[in-house]
């Protein structure tokens, strides 16, 4: 099983979780692919620095070639600790939205709302807009529901922070096409780096002090950190900085990426990636570690969710199928059985880690006809795997390369990637997947 640890010691952010998994190996092409999809505008680059004398990389994210002003170490609003473009300071500006309804700090924009009641720091889009933008972007599907997630899991947070529906939600900052970046750039990221198993720490927030918006002091951690730490039950401690250590991008992040929480698990380490934030304050480095291996622990590790159901409309199944994958799952399928009395009828099969069960057995309960499942636990067996890509007629395709005793066992090109260039080039998806097939065939060796 290969695992990841994310060291959140020094809080987290959209730009360090990105560097850092850079660091360790993530597709920098993979990503850049991934933002470009989003918007052509919108490249990841990376340069090498250092916090405390402790070597990192900065990961900053770029709009038609030049660095965005909040991906600059001199950018923010004076706040000594930022960690990039998300500061305190940032979620201060959010909150000087204040709604014509009276919601004080709330996002949410009535059509009535835009007029001078209304001081705009930077710019706005609605949980909707964001939605239809990565719903509408070509992403490997994988990264589109890691994205669709963190966001989800902001415009939750904020509803909550302010008393507003999640769909009223204005993001400030966050819905920036940079801030998009950092989210959709972590979820490709991760995604290219294959893992079946991802451990969080235990999450530093800051605190101290505060940071003032035009209505007024806005408390470390913020709310909307609170109410993403609360709704996925990650540990979080305060740590001894005075200053806002995890923004919201980085929590809604870490909650959507974590299996669990915990200390560095048994591993056999393999590759290490240190993330930098936007800047170097005094009292701890401001970074993000990650540590890649392969797990040595011999209990199970993932659980399987079973139930059999023979009275639901089968056209309902592809949805369970995505909204099981929304909330979690690694994997879900459906085998065709014949129970008592010659009923013909599924059995739901549902792969998942620890982190996420209590959501997959919600969506089981709640979307299909079962009143009830079967729990087990499972290990995994898996082969090493790489990624490198390939060339078909100008078009490149990732393969993916597996190993086994460091022999090479297989070496399969992706689909997704195999039916876009077939699209691209106007030719049938099966003779591209053969061309790619016959390009890869080196890799063998």
């Amino acid at each position: 099983m290969r695992i990841a640890w994310l060291d959140c010691s020094a809080g987290a952010s959209g730009d360090m979780l990105l560097g850092a998994f850079i660091a360790a190996g993530a597709d920098l092409a993979a990503i850049n692919t991934a933002v470009a999809a989003v918007d052509p505008s919108l490249s990841v680059t990376v340069t090498q620095t250092a916090r405390h004398q402790i070597a990192a990389t900065k990961a900053t994210v770029e709009v038609n070639g030049e660095p965005h002003p909040e991906n600059t170490p001199d950018a923010g609003h004076g706040h000594a600790a930022g960690h990039g473009h998300t500061h305190a300071a940032d979620e201060a500006a959010e909150h000087e939205h204040a709604d014509a309804a009276g919601h004080g700090h709330g996002h949410r924009h009535d059509d009535a709302g835009h007029g001078a009641d209304h001081v705009h720091s930077g710019p706005t889009r609605a949980w909707a807009d964001v939605r239809r933008l990565l719903e509408d972007a070509a992403l490997n599907d994988a990264v589109r529901r890691r994205a669709l997630d963190t966001f989800a899991r902001l415009a939750r947070a904020e509803a909550a922070a302010h008393g507003v529906e999640p769909d009223t939600v204005h993001f400030h900052e966050v819905g920036a096409l940079d801030a998009i970046a950092d989210i959709v750039g972590v979820a490709a990221a991760s995604v290219s780096l294959d893992l079946d198993r991802i451990v969080v720490s235990t999450v530093v927030l800051g605190g101290g002090r505060q940071v003032r918006g035009q209505h007024g002091g806005i408390p470390i951690p913020g709310p909307a950190v609170l109410a993403i730490m609360s709704e996925a039950q990650a540990p979080v401690t305060g740590g001894t900085a005075p200053y806002e250590m995890t923004t919201p991008t980085g929590a809604a992040l870490l909650a959507s990426l974590a299996d669990e929480y915990g200390t560095l698990p048994p591993m056999r380490i393999q590759q290490t990636g240190i993330g930098a934030g936007g800047r170097d304050p005094v009292e701890v480095p401001n970074i993000l570690r990650v540590v890649l291996g392969e797990s040595t622990e011999s209990s199970a590790t993932e659980l399987v969710y079973e139930t059999n159901v023979d009275d639901l409309d089968p056209r309902i199944w592809p949805q369970v199928l995505a909204r099981l994958m929304e909330a979690g799952a690694a994997d879900a399928w459906l085998t065709p059985i014949l129970m008592k009395k010659g009923r013909p009828a599924h059995t739901l099969s549902v792969l998942v880690g620890s982190a996420n069960a209590e959501m997959v057995r919600a969506v089981i309960l709640s979307e299909t006809s079962a009143i009830g499942l079967r729990e087990f636990g499972i290990r995994k067996h898996a082969a090493d795997r790489e990624f490198t890509t390939v060339d078909v007629e100008g078009q490149s395709i990732h393969v993916k390369i597996a190993r086994y005793g460091g022999q090479v066992v297989n070496v399969q090109p992706e689909y997704d990637d195999v039916a876009a260039a077939a699209n691209a080039l106007k030719k049938p998806v099966k003779s591209i997947l053969a061309k790619a097939v016959a390009a890869g065939h080196d890799l063998w060796n």
